[in-house]
């Protein structure tokens, strides 16, 4: 954490007009909002569920395990 730019924030915060901290507050919550709404809509993405009905990868960790130990086994016996 920049503790520097936090107190600088903080010191100008402070400073600000009634009407300047509506319009900030209006623009962080704008921005929170946004924020929110993106990281909602990933679960509406094409890519989503598109290996469903894969039987090979039914169980992902098992799947990703098993295809770690291939991969690191090869490349230990690469490096003898």
């Amino acid at each position: 954490m920049n503790e520097k730019l936090v107190n600088s924030l903080v010191e100008i915060i402070s400073s600000l007009s009634e009407p300047e901290r509506n319009l900030l507050n209006k623009k962080l919550l704008a921005k929170l909002q946004a924020s929110e709404l993106r990281s909602e809509n990933w679960q509406d993405e094409p890519f989503v569920g598109m290996w469903k009905d894969r039987q090979d990868i039914e169980d992902s960790t098992a799947w990703v395990r098993s295809i770690r130990h291939q991969h690191w086994t090869v490349n230990a016996k690469n490096t003898d």
